[in-house]
């Protein structure tokens, strides 16, 4: 592989001449004492040490040379790709690797609104298919391309292959397409077209921000048409159609104008939708939209009602206090949060958990918490408790729990479930889900049993009826783990469930059987002692083969005066648990005549006094922080209060009806007293000098708002906040900050498809204000895009110097001139290691004297250091050079220069000295110190 050498800072490069000079000048001078030849090396190595360190501080790099290519295919699953747009990415991705050289690498990303690898960089020459399942509702180009360039390996030439028809709705391409050009990254694209449809859409609705009543506003309908056609257009304001009109659309885009009068205050959800003739419309998702106009008037108040004709006494007394009241069935409550926002506050009257759906108790939970109105329950015999609504939302929004803790004078009730297997494949899963249920909605005094049949039919808690409070929890791991058997009647189960039951203390007996009806029906003796002991029965029948099982277990249900229930999917589940629980619930109604006690002031009772007896209420526990303003002779609440969130709730335990105060209704504090207890809970407003907006653009949404006082001048620092509450009813808090004079403004992941709710509220001085406030997003962006984008794609290319290829193009990806990858290793810590090696060697030279003295004496030492079995040929070796050191040392000591002149007698020569036997010890060295003679015995003369 080819290489170079580079820097990674060449600017310190400058620095080698001058300190190459410097040191070159002061190692002459400093060196002056040495021989040439070691002052020469010192200088040589000292400037090679510097040489090193100043390549180490200039990054000093070898560059090696790939030629190698790896690409990522980004392919766009999203839904505005048709399927045979996909296919044909896919071919072009099969066709571009096929052509590649043998060492290239690819590999694929899928995306859609989140991105995948679907195959990481790989040599392989085909692909087998695309298995990555990535969400199709959004369009992130720019994700994709980053979970790209994260995903190529190092080393190779780079390059970015996106497949697309450009519709992002989420994130920029154009600005990773800067990123990906800095990090030498080339994006080429390649446009999907689909094939041309035929499709209308509604793109928006425009109205203005605020009204008043009786105002005239304009509301804007715009329309896009690929193609011609006719169609009918309704409007629709709260679910109530308020216009309609017949529309000749004309190719790309129409604007059709609503005149409206606004007759009712609050914040209103005003909602278009078109229909065309079958044919000329591709999706049917995009032919809607939906828009928010705040009212300025009086507060509106929904009451429902599970017996209207019941409950217009309170209607009565409310209108007579002028409050704005408007009466509905069970069935009227709002579907939603967005239909329920324009009400200050909502009553539920009597109205049982099994009446409303899940998401219209989220709703009901949000509407207090997040959107700060009011909530106010009042009580009946299907309210409460024996209403279903333990442990739900609701329960949570409301000041009081279910979970009665004084049982002393209310005996409990008891359920024995009974489980036979279903031949149905989800049968025993949809049967465990009620009993579960059941359990989970059962008071903490009341007692459950469960009975399978195995060998026999036999209890599965612990054998028998447990009190619910301590065993909740087992229980209902009891119930995920069993598994029923097949019965051949129910005589042998309803007997254990009948001994069970008539074991405990409880008030209330109840037994529920599941089974798809194969089982034969008990004996007639069983249900005389049923009857006898008060228990009833229900049934639930799963999937049944046949109609003799539906006949079978509604006779049961009939003959013990129970309920059957046919269940066809598990959507039916929750009123089922809701209803049986609430069976046994029913314990809870305390029927008794009392006079309501005062234990706490409240505005609600402002002026009223000798308050009329009641006859009855549900019982009921007041939660920690809430307050009680009326209690029963049994300390039980009848009234209580709280703040829950941004909003109020109230909870009246008796009725507003003839059964238990039919002594209130003719009372003249009647009116006055209820008047009170909604204006209490009521969301408090302003008609507010706030202008609002919400934009949703690209999977964010943007809240404005504009404050003017009253004389229209700007209103700054007002530090507004405001709760956002998404379509999946997960609320938080935003901040809005100031842009301008008098604007506020926050932005909020929007990626939901649905309603977003703002409730916005100002403090200023003493004055608060507060304004509800919307956007919607009602149907995937993807379904807004028709045809193709190729001027994002074209600019994504020209923003990274890649190319815009074709479909036919697929050979270029691979097949195009490269220009090698440079990947730069990184060497300078190299060079200062070798430079603090050559450190001391530089410092020895200059400092350390070594001559052929101390040679002679290192060998010496090595030499005495070897034992006998050395080899004798380095002794003779060293031997040799000794005896040549003599032989110089004796001809300069008589041809040197201390010497005779010429003429002068020369000196006697020295007597030669005799030959030293070989193995003889060496003489000894002149001024080495000498070892004293060997001791004697003999006497010294």
């Amino acid at each position: 592989m080819p290489f170079s050498f580079s820097f990674s800072n060449p600017v310190a490069l400058w620095l080698l001449p001058p300190l190459a000079l410097y040191f070159g000048w002061t190692a002459w001078r400093s060196l002056a004492d040495l021989s040439p030849a070691r002052r020469n090396i010192a200088l040589g190595l000292r400037l090679l040490v510097l040489s090193l360190l100043v390549f180490a501080l200039a990054g000093a790099q070898i560059v090696r040379f790939n030629q190698q290519l790896a690409t990522m295919f980004i392919l766009d699953y999203s839904d505005s790709v048709s399927p045979d747009a996909k296919t044909r990415a896919l071919d072009f991705i099969q066709r571009a690797v096929s052509s590649k050289r043998n060492d290239d690498q690819f590999g694929i990303v899928v995306f859609g609104r989140e991105s995948y690898v679907e195959l990481a960089p790989q040599t392989a020459k085909s692909v087998s298919g695309i298995k990555t399942v990535a969400p199709t509702e959004f369009t992130d180009i720019a994700a994709a391309m980053r979970l790209g360039m994260a995903s190529l390996p190092e080393g190779a030439q780079k390059r970015i292959v996106v497949l697309s028809d450009g519709n992002e709705n989420l994130g920029d391409a154009r600005e990773e397409a800067l990123s990906a050009s800095s990090n030498n990254v080339k994006v080429d694209v390649v446009s999907l077209a689909s094939p041309q449809r035929r499709e209308v859409l509604l793109e928006k609705l425009t109205m203005p921000n605020e009204a008043k009543i009786s105002e005239p506003v304009e509301i804007r309908v715009i329309a896009r048409a690929t193609q011609g056609t006719k169609g009918k257009l309704n409007l629709f304001r709260d679910g109530e159609l308020i216009g309609t009109r017949e529309v000749e659309l004309q190719q790309g885009k129409n604007i059709y104008t609503f005149p409206q009068t606004v007759k009712k205050s609050g914040a209103s959800t005003f909602e278009a939708k078109l229909e065309v003739p079958g044919g000329a419309d591709t999706n049917a998702e995009n032919n809607r939209a939906l828009g928010f106009l705040n009212v300025q008037g009086k507060p509106r108040i929904l009451l429902v009602s599970n017996d209207p004709a019941q409950d217009q006494f309170l209607v009565n007394a409310l209108a007579k206090e002028k409050v704005n009241v408007e009466m509905r069935g069970p069935g009227g409550l709002p579907a939603d949060l967005r239909g329920m926002q324009p009400y200050d506050a909502i009553v539920l009257d009597n109205v049982p958990a099994w009446e409303l759906s899940g998401t219209q108790m989220l709703s009901l939970q949000s509407y207090v918490r997040d959107l700060g109105c009011g909530l106010i329950m009042v009580g009946g015999e299907q309210s409460y408790g024996p209403g279903g609504y333990r442990s739900t939302p609701v329960e949570e929004a409301l000041p009081v729990t279910m979970d009665i803790k004084q049982m002393q004078y209310i005996p409990g009730g008891a359920v024995a479930m009974v489980m036979h297997s279903c031949e149905f494949p989800q049968g025993n899963d949809w049967a465990k889900s009620v009993c579960t249920q059941v359990v989970r909605q059962l008071g903490d005094q009341d007692y459950a049993g469960l009975v399978v049949f195995g060998m026999d039919a036999s209890m599965v808690f612990n054998g028998g009826m447990l009190k619910v409070g301590p065993n909740r929890g087992y229980m209902q791991t009891a119930i995920r783990g069993i598994d029923p058997g097949d019965m051949p009647d129910f005589d042998a189960a309803l007997e254990v469930a009948y001994k069970g039951l008539t074991g405990t203390k409880a008030y209330l007996k109840h037994c529920i059987i599941l089974s798809d009806g194969d089982p034969s029906p008990p004996a007639p003796e069983l249900v005389k002692r049923f009857n006898a002991a008060k228990i009833t029965v229900s049934t639930i029948v799963i999937q049944p083969h046949d109609n003799s099982g539906n006949q079978n277990m509604w006779e049961i249900a009939r003959e013990h005066q129970g309920r059957f229930y046919k269940v066809n999917n598990p959507a039916q589940i929750p009123n089922i648990f809701l209803k049986e629980a609430a069976t046994v619930s029913r314990s809870a109604i305390v029927e008794d005549t009392f006079v309501p006690r005062v234990t706490a002031e409240s505005a609600i009772l402002k002026g009223i006094g000798g308050l009329p007896p009641l006859l009855g209420y549900v019982a009921t526990s007041p939660k920690t922080t809430a307050r009680e303003i009326l209690k029963s002779k049994e300390d039980d609440p009848i009234l209580a209060t709280w703040q829950y969130g941004l909003g109020k709730s109230v909870a009246w335990t008796s009725d507003a009806r003839r059964r238990w105060s039919a002594g209130w209704l003719p009372w003249s504090g009647y009116s006055k007293y209820w008047a009170q207890a909604v204006r209490w809970a009521m969301r408090t407003t302003t008609s507010a000098d706030l202008q609002t907006n919400v934009t949703i653009e690209k999977g964010r949404g943007k809240v404005s708002i504009e404050a003017v006082d009253e004389k229209g001048n700007f209103v700054n620092f007002l530090n507004p906040k405001a709760r956002l509450i998404k379509p999946d009813y997960k609320a938080s808090d935003i901040t809005l900050e100031q842009v301008g004079p008098g604007r506020y403004e926050a932005q909020f992941d929007a990626r939901q498809l649905g309603t977003y709710l703002v409730n916005i509220r100002t403090q200023n001085g003493d004055k608060t204000r507060s304004q509800i406030t919307g956007g919607v997003l009602p149907y995937s962006p993807e379904y807004a895009s028709v045809g193709t984008n190729d001027f994002l794609l074209r600019q994504v290319a020209d923003r990274s110097n890649g190319d815009v290829l074709k479909l036919d193009e697929a050979q270029k990806v691979f097949n195009r001139p490269r220009t090698p990858a440079r990947l730069p290793v990184d060497i300078w810590i190299y060079l200062l290691m070798i430079a603090a090696c050559l450190f001391p060697l530089d410092v020895a030279v200059r400092r350390l004297l070594i001559g052929e003295e101390q040679l002679m004496a290192l060998s010496d030492r090595l030499r005495n250091r070897k034992s006998k079995g050395d080899n004798p040929q380095r002794g003779d070796t060293a031997e040799k050079l000794r005896a040549a050191r003599l032989e110089r040392e004796a001809k300069r000591a008589g041809t040197g220069s201390g010497s005779q002149p010429p003429g002068a007698p020369s000196a006697p020569s020295a007597p030669k000295a005799p030959a030293r036997p070989a193995n003889a010890p060496p003489p000894p060295v002149a001024n080495a110190p000498q070892s004293p003679p060997p001791k004697t015995d003999a006497p010294t003369s």
